[in-house]
């Protein structure tokens, strides 16, 4: 089946490594299109020099990745598609980052939400899952499959008018955070009937402060998936080893846990209690 690739490419010089991922989809029928915010003659020369059939858009800097998917949704049928890749440039964190079931630094973050196009054998693995296993509908890191809870109220809120508002009321508050994936093109079907253009999302702020359209959005891709009787699994198996790390890493997150919000206000809490909070 046809896959429709979308590269959100805001870091322009992340691009190579980027392109040696998608090496792992050669012999497959793809179409790529690769947003920009800057206007790059090389860098576009470089696109064209590895897929010469690209589609190349230049995009407002707004939304994040989130506008410029929708953009290129709206740009193509999904119709012609059984699958949609959604990638774009991370960052090596410069600070851990705390999830429910790990903490990430540096690149491991970009190579879970990756993992799936590391070589041709592991994306062939993930694709057979998807051919074999109807009832997945996409598919991530198990790391980073998510619950939406308390770390963004006001996106969760925002997700759910969303939800609303196409008429689909979400079954499951899971998604991929990150939103780089693998899944299903009609899942995504949905999303046309939202009509949202650039100006509808936030420029973004230099601390990713949460509670934006693009943050609702990013829960939405996830509960689009589980309203329409599909799940999001992992590309990799969940081993019993692998849980008995998650459970030893959410019993030192219970003991001891040092977090600093997007306002710079750092909380310190034992057993889940606050003993400390310390203000910029």
């Amino acid at each position: 089946m046809k896959i429709l690739v979308h590269l959100h490419l805001y870091y322009a010089d992340m691009l190579p490594e980027m392109l040696n991922s998608l090496r792992s989809l050669e012999g497959r029928a793809y179409d790529l299109y690769v947003t920009l915010v800057k206007d790059c003659d090389a860098v576009k020369k470089e696109i064209l020099a590895f897929k010469n059939d690209a589609q190349i858009m230049m995009v407002d800097n707004r939304g994040y990745d989130l506008a410029p998917f929708l953009k290129v949704l709206q740009s193509v049928s999904l119709d012609d598609y059984g699958y949609v890749i959604k990638l774009h440039t991370k960052r090596d964190l410069p600070k851990p980052a705390h999830l429910p079931y790990g903490c990430f630094k540096n690149s491991e973050w970009r190579n879970c939400l990756m993992g799936f196009l590391k070589d041709r054998q592991t994306f062939v693995e993930a694709y057979n899952l998807l051919e074999k296993h109807s009832e997945i509908g996409m598919l991530s890191h198990w790391k980073l499959i998510v619950k939406s809870g308390k770390e963004d109220r006001e996106a969760t809120r925002r997700a759910e008018e969303i939800m609303q508002q196409l008429g689909l009321p979400p079954k499951e508050r899971r998604f991929v955070a990150g939103t780089m994936f693998i899944c299903r093109a009609k899942l995504m079907k949905p999303l046309l009937k939202l009509n949202y253009m650039a100006n509808d999302f936030d420029v973004p702020a230099p601390n990713h402060a949460g509670g934006t359209l693009a943050h609702a959005m990013e829960r939405v891709l996830g509960w689009l998936v589980y309203a329409q009787n599909s799940q999001i699994a992992s590309y990799e198996p969940f081993s019993f080893g692998k849980k008995l790390q998650v459970l030893l890493f959410k019993s030192r997150r219970f003991l001891y846990r040092k977090h600093t919000n997007s306002k710079g206000i750092t909380r310190i809490k034992i057993c889940k209690i606050p003993v400390c909070t310390r203000r910029p």
